[in-house]
């Protein structure tokens, strides 16, 4: 059995714990107790009386909001195993030759192994930007896997579609094959029906958004469209935005949104590699925010995330995974590390970057981004318990001086002892609690190999 159930909420209050909170109200606390009762952040201090709840030690641990990742796609996770590099057989061109023999289980399977891994690696938030979906069903089951694992999602309905460097000539004939057409319109209906279907169901763990393609991908009279639609139906925006080079050669989107007057609240960019200094004017002068990818950006060959220099321009920032079929694992350490080194580069300077600011991106401006802040991203009473708790006595760790510098610079997924979503949980003493792990990656194997052998796709041994 790959789910073995969900936990109860309990009542828990951590002992004696280093916390970074990312409250600028709490700061950092050591010696200091954590209480989650009913699936909330009830207490913050030391020596909490806590009667009834079950007692944490936390003394050789570092507690922290867990990860809060604004761009995920999925469903990708699926095709780690067979994504090489180079344009043969790197994401895109893999992506374009399997995604359309997907069926709803294989998204199950993509997503089940992603979120697992996710999970023990410290995301209790992800931005699933779902865009392989072809039918109802794909949006079903993969919203039916984060149900089952009691993750919190923000869910971005999205449809397949071609790279944006491309023209709409060409993306028209790619398209053809799955896809929805550069002139069509998402299925907003089936955003309805989840709109209608799932999310009062969800347990407040499920909000609701749509990947819209953009001025890149789609014509004119589309973008507005879904843009009109997608307001009227109160769904955050999200859009893949100069990854490239080659797409701001052939167009400049945030320029055309803002003189069009879509720039605006509920918004969420991609990448934004290469924008104008007058974009970023633009971006800022929205609160527009930006997710960025270090691991991913760096793979593609795409750019250095230029995280420096959107902060400096008043546009809020947080990180990403992408898609772990390209950043190879769910390593938020790594993307953190990744994205301080580049800016300790690019400004010839150390501390152009620093780890608390980092973390802050890795968190709470994940949670701003997504508009779940109220709710996630702190560890602030009244907010609900979604937090992390890791080891400081383990080799790569110890010892530990500063708590946020040993958490950028030296830790690692495997070090992470308990994760909670939602007062829940979901993994103690360094083990899942809700999944089966070997059955999760059996499954997920099977998965994929039925989806080569379906798909005509003989994977090449090396890249």
């Amino acid at each position: 059995m790959v789910v073995r159930g969900l936990p109860r909420r309990g009542h828990f209050v951590i002992r004696d714990t280093t916390a970074l909170t990312m409250d600028p109200a709490l700061g950092e606390l050591t010696g200091t107790d954590v209480e989650v009762a009913d699936g909330a952040l009830v207490a913050v201090g030391p020596r909490l009386p806590a009667d009834g709840a079950e007692s944490i030690d936390g003394s050789n641990c570092i507690t922290m909001p867990g990860f809060v990742d604004s761009h995920w796609h999925v469903w990708g996770t699926l095709l780690r195993g067979v994504v090489g590099d180079g344009k043969k057989h790197g994401w895109f061109a893999t992506k374009g030759r399997l995604g359309g023999f997907f069926t709803p289980e294989d998204v199950a399977a993509g997503v089940m192994l992603g979120m697992a891994e996710g999970i023990a690696a410290g995301v209790t938030t992800v931005h699933d930007w779902s865009h392989n979906i072809m039918r109802y069903g794909d949006a079903e089951a993969n919203l039916d896997v984060h149900r089952r694992l009691g993750t919190r999602v923000h869910f971005s309905y999205s449809a397949p579609s071609a790279h944006p460097s491309m023209p709409m000539e060409k993306m028209r004939a790619i398209l053809a094959r799955g896809g929805v057409l550069p002139d069509e319109v998402m299925d907003f209906g089936s955003i309805g029906r989840i709109a209608e279907e799932w999310v009062p169901h969800s347990d407040g763990l499920l909000t609701l958004g749509v990947g819209v393609r953009g001025p890149a991908r789609s014509t004119p009279e589309v973008y507005r469209k879904e843009w009109a639609l997608a307001r009227e139906q109160g769904l955050t925006i999200s859009m893949h935005c100069a990854g490239t080079r080659a797409e701001v050669r052939r167009i400049h989107q945030v320029r055309i949104l803002h003189d069009e007057g879509l720039l605006g609240p509920g918004m969420l960019l991609a990448h934004c590699l290469y924008i104008s200094r007058t974009e970023r004017e633009y971006l800022a002068a929205n609160r527009i925010p930006v997710s960025m990818s270090p691991m991913s950006s760096l793979r593609l060959g795409m750019g250095a995330p230029p995280v420096g220099g959107h902060l400096a321009a008043g546009i809020p920032v947080s990180l990403s995974l992408d898609t772990t079929a390209i950043s190879a694992c769910a390593d938020v350490f790594a993307a953190m590390r990744v994205a301080v080194g580049l800016e300790s580069i690019a400004n010839q300077d150390p501390e152009a970057l620093s780890p608390r600011r980092v973390l802050e991106l890795a968190t709470i401006e994940g949670a701003r981004a997504l508009g779940l802040d109220h709710l996630v991203g702190s560890i602030t009473v009244g907010k609900r318990a979604d937090l992390l708790m890791v080891r400081t006595d383990a080799l790569n760790m110890a010892p530990v001086h500063d708590p946020a510098v040993a958490i950028v610079h030296s830790a690692q997924p495997a070090n992470i002892d308990t994760v909670m979503i939602d007062g829940r949980i979901l993994k103690r003493h360094g083990r899942l609690t809700a999944v089966d792990p070997a059955a999760v990656v059996e499954n997920a194997a099977e998965h994929l190999s039925e989806l080569c052998r379906r798909a005509g796709y003989h994977p090449p041994a090396s890249g």
